[in-house]
């Protein structure tokens, strides 16, 4: 039975292992050289970030050669704190950590008591100088505060060049990763955007759609599985060239969608977006039909143990009302009377016979 157990552990253990190999990283990273006045590298230095948020801190001593690395840091804004006796405390705040982000910021200490602090505010752009990818990071609060209807994050997509957006009017000219399998591109992701977008001139059905570095792509047409709402997401990032090894799966864009999660403050919001057909003009033959959609929803979060534990949840409800305007033949004056030859007329003619006109008695 001990073996039974121990080997249903083993198994279980490598399917998390193979799981977190195989999603993508949605940290970033904060690196840099500690250095004395006079440029001499300073090893053995306390290095401590501070997520802003949530209270959660990444530590590690420089090295030899004065470097240090704190990887896999979450996303959010980061206080730098280095410490070494014999000199003043260094403090960087407002470092942004963005998904797949590597900062770089060294340091330079002053001798003084460590008691003495020297504080520094990164309010200027951080230019990444450490990776080679391009692409750009849109946060939560742009894509709240931009008017999109549907609530779709995919529909930003195409705000960064090179991306081309794309919609299926046809089965001849839709994504030929759907041919000869039965399935309608048009309605893969109902009313809202699907994703398959050229990137650079790529194919429709080459980019890569991950939700906290796990993939949500669904396999029929390439598109996106997942389209978390708006105010549950802290940012996504879409990387179109130069994308490190970990996205060899895809030769298109790489898009990544980074949730919110709980901090030490009990937050949260709820909306409601509504479509009116009082609100709607009439349209001069067929006037307005039924249309009335309701977005609502919420997000609520907060911590369960401070500085350790949190959580985070959120909902979103659709409901539509839709009434198309339509029009009818309604019988003429003389149909009314029984003189229907008008109705054999254009039956005939429909069906490429001989028209005779019928007398009809008065």
């Amino acid at each position: 039975m001990s073996n039974r157990r121990c080997a249903v552990f083993a198994v279980l253990a490598f399917l998390l292992l193979a799981l977190a190999l195989a999603s993508a990283s949605i940290t970033g990273s904060i690196s840099g050289v500690v250095t004395d006045k006079s440029g001499a590298v300073i090893s053995g230095a306390s290095v401590v970030a501070t997520d802003t948020l949530t209270g959660v801190q990444a530590n590690q001593k420089t090295d030899a050669k004065g470097f240090y690395n704190l990887p896999a840091l979450a996303v959010g804004t980061y206080d730098l704190e280095i410490k070494q006796i014999g000199f003043k405390t260094y403090r960087q705040t407002g470092l942004v950590i963005d998904a797949n982000s590597a900062l770089r910021a060294d340091a330079s200490l002053q001798v003084g008591s460590i008691n003495e602090e020297i504080e520094v505010s990164t309010n200027a752009a951080q230019v990444e100088t450490q990776s080679t990818q391009m692409g750009e990071v849109i946060e939560g609060s742009k894509m709240t505060s931009v008017p999109l209807n549907g609530r779709n994050y995919i529909d930003l997509l195409t705000l960064q060049p090179g991306v081309s957006p794309y919609q299926c009017t046809s089965p001849n000219n839709c994504n030929d990763t759907t041919n000869g399998v039965g399935a309608d591109e048009s309605s893969v992701s109902g009313d809202q955007t699907n994703g398959t977008q050229s990137v650079n001139g790529g194919r429709l059905g080459s980019n890569g759609f991950m939700v906290n570095g796990a993939d949500a792509q669904e396999g029929v047409h390439n598109g996106a599985a997942i389209l978390p709402n708006l105010d549950s997401i802290s940012e996504f990032r879409i990387i179109t060239n130069n994308f490190n090894a970990e996205y060899g799966n895809f030769s298109g864009g790489q898009i990544n969608v980074v949730t919110k999660s709980g901090t030490n403050q009990f937050h949260g919001d709820v909306f409601e977006f509504l479509r009116n057909t009082d609100f709607d003009a009439s349209q001069y033959y067929v006037g307005r039909g039924d249309f009335i959609q309701n977005q609502f929803g919420g997000i609520f979060g907060g911590p369960i143990k401070k500085d350790k534990v949190f959580f985070f949840a959120d909902y979103q409800g659709n409901r539509q009302i839709l009434g198309q305007p339509q029009s009818f033949l309604v019988p003429s004056v003389l149909d009314r009377g029984g003189n229907l030859n008008d109705l054999f007329s254009q039956a005939a003619a429909a069906a490429g016979g001989p028209v005779e006109a019928v007398d009809v008695p008065s």
